[in-house]
């Protein structure tokens, strides 16, 4: 008997005879596929003996044999979930592969339709592409960097093309639109397997890991909501708010202004060029929260509390940072482990380690890197002394904590706990440690499994003085790259923490045009969050400044248009609530000059946004354009350089003075 549950235009029916499941819009088939967990060398369901049980809304059908299998489904606004347990009923533990709510499923989708893919970590490319379209493949060096290790696109026998989504994915084309999203993400780095063709197979994964199931003991899958009733963006919105939920997102109330060591200095930053940027910030009286030191007063990763030359008294430095009046912020990478560290070498019993014991390669960075084991109770110790330090000894309350993906390496580790449970036992002890008045921004982290730990999340890969990656891969250092993620992130922010797009650089010493910084700023100051510059105050010029303090200070959030169409969706807008007015952008991706039209005044039709007091001509609208700073009437044309941008700020006429823009 097939069991079936509807939310708005979204059917999941569950066949429990051949345990396969169906998703349906309006009657017509999205995705069909099966139910299976992998358990030792089998496959669960394997018996057509079930007990079906309703349970409220939900409904449950229980597979009767000694590897016992549980489908629910229940239905959740304009969609439906879906869960598969697993219970040992057994005399003996068994290894736990993968649970999949939905494996091996057929679509209508073929290679010439679009699929939202979200990248791993915060590098990783996330954004809309043909399914016939993937990213460049990564080298062999950079896979431990940017990729989970344990996806199929790695493997050699996959099938060609084979490519991941993790957390989340949408497909979308002349079928319709499915979105399909995990809800909890504390036990599994869950992903989602494509295989492109003329019909789209689809599997959603939550990894076992190989870990074992106790006599007794039961296993359930994280919830796919399955979402086949609204738009892209909007499913998209709404998984993101769902997730926040189930796992207490930390949102703060602003995001983090500030300035920081790295894109100047690097590895070679001193505390007097720390102190020499205090007094320069202190003549320039920009508004920014935070001053930052980055990568350079340690010995090596791991040693974080074996001090370089001239940064022998920490607590000084941040008292002078604090005195000035900024929050003193310090960069580290906890779970990042230099191969010549004295940790290292001292206890290679905290490393995460393959088969034959010996370090999982990690990356590199400082040549070979490792990574912490973040279950042994010696690591965890040195963790909470580490940060005890840093926070208590030393005064930091601000702290980016960097490559952090080395804690979820696949490998062997002291406890038998998935990837993800390894992980955020490893962030939960920083949190716990420094406490909830600490600002925590975490980077190079698998995402979704950073929810309710951190603060703020770097959602792209590092910005550049130079536009485009000169190797062309989508996850490396470059502005291009950024923005990607940037803009196909944004609906991340103030759900699940606050973005960070990385820091603007705005002196004239970069291979960035000037059109290229107006662009990055402005995606910055439309999108609400963290806004840090990085450039030594010395070398930026007073153009430079003036472009700087014109992001200043953050809005709450920004909206982007084309989300689910596109790679790179061209405008972005943000509402100021008090009077109705909005700023909105026009973007030039495109490596050539173009002529771009913007007309305040429609709606953004499928993304969602409405218009501001429905503004029907140009007599209800007045524009400023923020960069030619002049009133303009719409619609706006406007010539742009590549990789530029146009920015209007509008409010509804009235009839007394008021504010439209500002330059």
């Amino acid at each position: 008997m097939t069991v079936e549950r509807t939310a708005g235009d979204t059917t999941v029916a569950y066949d429990p005879e051949c345990g396969e499941l169906t998703v349906s819009a309006d009657g017509t088939a999205l995705a069909t596929g099966n139910v299976r967990v992998a358990v030792d060398d089998v496959e669960v369901p394997a018996t057509a003996e079930t007990t079906v049980r309703e349970d409220g809304d939900a409904v449950r059908v229980t597979h009767e044999q000694a590897l016992a299998t549980t489908v629910t489904l229940a239905p959740a606004a304009d969609a439906v979930d879906v869960t598969v347990a697993v219970a040992n009923g057994t005399d003996e533990p068994v290894a736990l592969g993968d649970l999949s709510p939905l494996r091996d499923a057929t679509t209508p989708f073929d290679r010439d339709d679009r699929v939202f893919e979200h990248g791993y970590q915060s590098w990783t490319p996330t954004a809309t592409r043909s399914l016939g379209d993937a990213f460049p493949e990564e080298p062999a060096h950079n896979r431990p960097q940017m990729l989970d290790l344990d996806a199929p696109n790695l493997d050699a026998d996959a099938p060609d093309g084979a490519r991941c989504s993790h957390y989340l994915t949408a497909l979308a084309g002349d079928p319709g639109a499915l979105t399909l999203a995990f809800l909890e993400h504390d036990a599994y780095l869950s992903r989602f397997d494509l295989e492109p063709g003329d019909e789209t197979a689809v599997s959603a994964v939550c990894p076992g890991d190989g870990v074992a199931l106790a006599p007794g003991e039961t296993r359930r899958s994280a919830t796919l909501r399955v979402d086949a009733t609204r738009a892209v963006p909007d499913a998209l919105a709404a998984s993101a708010n769902a997730v926040g939920d189930r796992m207490d997102a930390r949102v703060p109330e602003r995001a983090p202004t500030g300035w920081c060591t790295w894109y100047h200095y690097f590895t070679g930053v001193t505390a007097d060029d720390v102190r020499e940027n205090l007094d320069a910030l202190e003549d320039w009286s920009v508004p920014v929260d935070v001053v930052q030191l980055d990568d350079g007063y340690e010995t090596a990763f791991g040693d974080w509390r074996s001090l370089a030359d001239g940064f022998e008294d920490m607590r000084g430095l941040r008292d002078d940072v604090a005195d000035a009046g900024y929050r003193p912020g310090l960069w580290l990478a906890p779970f990042y482990v230099q191969a010549d560290s004295e940790l290292a070498a001292d206890h290679p019993e905290w490393l995460v380690t393959d088969a034959d014991g010996d370090p999982v390669d990690a990356g590199e960075r400082h040549g070979p890197m490792y990574g912490l084991d973040t279950t042994h109770p010696d690591a965890l110790a040195w963790l909470a002394d580490t940060f005890a330090t840093i926070v208590d000894d030393w005064g930091f309350s601000y702290l980016k904590l960097d490559f952090l993906y080395a804690a979820a390496l696949p490998g062997e580790r002291h406890e038998d706990v998935t990837r993800a449970e390894a992980y955020r036992r490893g962030l939960s002890t920083i949190r716990e440690t420094v406490g909830d008045d600490a600002f925590v921004l975490g980077c190079g982290a698998p995402q979704f499994p950073s929810v309710g730990l951190v603060d703020a999340m770097r959602v792209g890969p590092d910005t550049a003085p130079h536009w485009r990656s000169p190797d062309g891969l989508a996850s490396q250092p470059a502005h291009e790259n950024a923005i990607r993620n940037v803009l196909n992130r944004q609906f991340l922010h103030r759900r699940l923490w606050a973005n960070d797009p990385d820091c603007q650089l705005v002196r004239e010493t970069t291979a960035l045009t000037d059109a290229e910084r107006r662009a990055f700023a402005a995606v910055v100051a439309l999108s609400g969050g963290a806004n840090v510059f990085s450039d030594a105050l010395a070398e930026i010029d007073a153009s430079g400044r003036k472009l700087l303090e014109r992001t200043l200070p953050p809005v709450e959030t920004g909206r982007v248009e084309g989300l689910g169409r596109e790679e790179f969706p061209d405008r972005m807008r943000t509402d100021r609530r008090d009077d109705g007015a909005f700023a909105l952008a026009a973007f030039n991706w495109t490596d050539e000059s173009r002529t771009i039209a913007v007309d305040p005044r429609e709606r953004a039709g499928e993304d969602g946004a409405a218009s501001v007091d429905d503004a029907a001509s140009a007599d209800d609208l007045r524009c400023w354009d923020a960069l030619a700073g002049e009133l303009v009437d719409p619609p706006v044309e406007r010539d742009l350089d590549r990789h530029d941008a146009a920015v209007l700020h509008c409010a509804p006429a009235r009839d007394r003075p008021h504010l439209v823009g500002a330059r």
